[in-house]
């Protein structure tokens, strides 16, 4: 039997256990930080085992732990420790094959074997994660797999609202292979040394809310974990969806870029525009309305000040606006055409400037006063995304609410309007007006305001397991 399997079978036999952690872990988790600072891999490897003691089955910990070990020439027991934490969870290859620390292994039968198993041991971590996941979620769920994206996606939505968004999803996949990580693409199964699985979960309302406990966030993506959890299907998914590939991206380069970069990027296809050939148009939303007002109060942060603040200052002081900024300055940079050539500097460039400011000079060849310019003169010419029906606007003649995830639903038809001739009925949930998605309340506006009222628009609902298209004739809103 080969190394390479017999890593498989330790992958798939060990079980997940967890005693309770020690009050102390954190202190002698420093302890060991400390100690691999200063070169004193004794004391580092001492405090990692008594770590172990109180919370075994730590991936991090069996790793650095590998890393102690084979600094100290114990060879066999560093081997040993690499492969219990690939057992548990450890899936960074990027990481790992940079790593000095494991530079007295690195040309061992051992270490070279895990290189070869790569692909088998990750499928065999994500068999483990989908097995422990269904044991976690109650309820029906379905369960699929995207070898080409390495995905494990988990939805409580109905087979058809999956698969339409998970075509979104590819869609964003070949604009963001295309404009932004030109490295990346999707797995043809040659790699070696693939991405790992991400799990993407779209719980119910009830499971989001459990698993995420917090009421003003749509999900996240936990890279250590390589767990998306997204309570819609819609923007939040899409957000989140693209903070995967570009952590994937940053890890093959050993980068971290900053928020307002990770940010900026991945608002930037909450809301989009699909033109006919299938081709994503970020467009404008609620957040460069609130650019906009910003601008107008002249309360807008300096580009300077945006590009160079740090993480606390971003997501801990008036989040809303740090984000809007940066979506909005990305819109700038992709509606003028350059957000791919400054995205390509910016990697290139990152060890000389991390903060994207050389690279935007560099790109855009002008001086960062004169891109503050023309960015605010293009912010005040840029239309108003409308935010809710108001009066005089093109309406369903319907009173709706947010829904599960899926689409706002309908509550109520109101008198007069041409939605109950149609066939719509309270309880339904819209999916898409004239076959572009309404995943949210504010994607339903956006649609509803290119049009006027007086005419006609095709509402695909969906009416419990069922989906129907009804023409309805557009009222006005009162």
């Amino acid at each position: 039997m080969t190394r390479s399997l017999l890593i498989l079978m330790a992958i798939v036999s060990v079980g997940a256990g967890a005693a309770p952690a020690a009050p102390d872990v954190d202190a002698l988790q420093r302890q060991a930080t400390q100690a691999f600072e200063r070169d004193d891999f004794d004391s580092a490897r001492a405090a990692l085992l008594q770590v172990l003691d109180a919370k075994p089955n730590q991936p991090a910990v069996l790793y650095n732990l590998a890393c102690a070990h084979a600094q100290l020439g114990e060879r066999r027991a560093a081997e040993e420790r690499l492969v219990e934490a690939i057992s548990y969870g450890f899936v960074d290859f990027f990481h790992m094959d940079r790593d000095p620390h494991l530079a007295p292994i690195r040309a061992g039968e051992r270490y070279q074997s895990i290189l070869l198993g790569w692909r088998e041991l990750l499928d065999a971590r994500a068999d483990a994660t989908e097995s422990a996941t269904k044991r976690a979620l109650r309820g029906r769920y379905i369960y699929e797999r995207d070898p080409a994206l390495r995905l494990i996606t988990v939805s409580a939505f109905d087979e058809q609202t999956t698969r339409e968004g998970r075509d979104e999803i590819d869609t964003i996949a070949r604009w963001a292979f295309d404009l932004l990580f030109t490295d990346a693409g999707f797995d043809d199964g040659a790699d070696l040394t693939p991405d790992p699985w991400v799990t993407v979960i779209l719980p119910t309302p009830e499971d989001f809310m459990r698993m995420v406990r917090q009421s003003n966030i749509g999900g996240f993506y936990d890279h250590d974990r390589r767990r998306l959890i997204s309570q819609d299907i819609g923007p939040s998914f899409r957000h989140e969806f693209l903070h995967v590939l570009h952590w994937r991206d940053m890890t093959r380069r050993n980068q971290k870029h900053p928020d307002w970069i990770m940010e900026g990027l991945c608002s930037l296809v909450e809301d989009l525009d699909l033109t006919s050939d299938g081709e994503i148009v970020p467009a404008p939303s609620w957040r460069t309305n609130i650019s906009k007002r910003l601008e107008r109060g002249g309360r807008l942060l300096p580009l300077e000040t945006l590009m160079t603040m740090p993480r606390k200052r971003f997501v801990g002081t008036r989040p809303s606006a740090h984000y809007a900024q940066a979506r909005t300055f990305m819109l700038f940079l992709d509606e003028i055409g350059e957000l791919g050539d400054w995205y390509a500097d910016y990697v290139e460039g990152f060890v000389e400037d991390d903060s994207g400011v050389r690279a935007l000079e560099r790109t855009l060849g002008k001086s960062l006063d004169e891109i503050e310019q023309d960015y605010r003169a293009w912010l005040r010419e840029l239309p108003e995304a409308p935010e809710q029906i108001r009066p005089g606007m093109a309406s369903l003649g319907v009173v709706i609410s947010p829904g599960r995830g899926d689409g706002p639903a309908i509550q109520e038809i109101e008198r007069g309007s041409d939605a109950r001739r149609a066939g719509l009925r309270a309880g339904d949930v819209i999916v898409a007006i004239d076959g572009r998605s309404t995943r949210t309340m504010e994607d339903l506006v956006r649609l509803l305001s290119e049009r006027s009222a007086g005419e006609m628009v095709d509402v695909s609902v969906r009416r419990g397991s069922r989906r129907l298209t009804m023409a309805v004739r557009l009222s006005t809103m009162r």
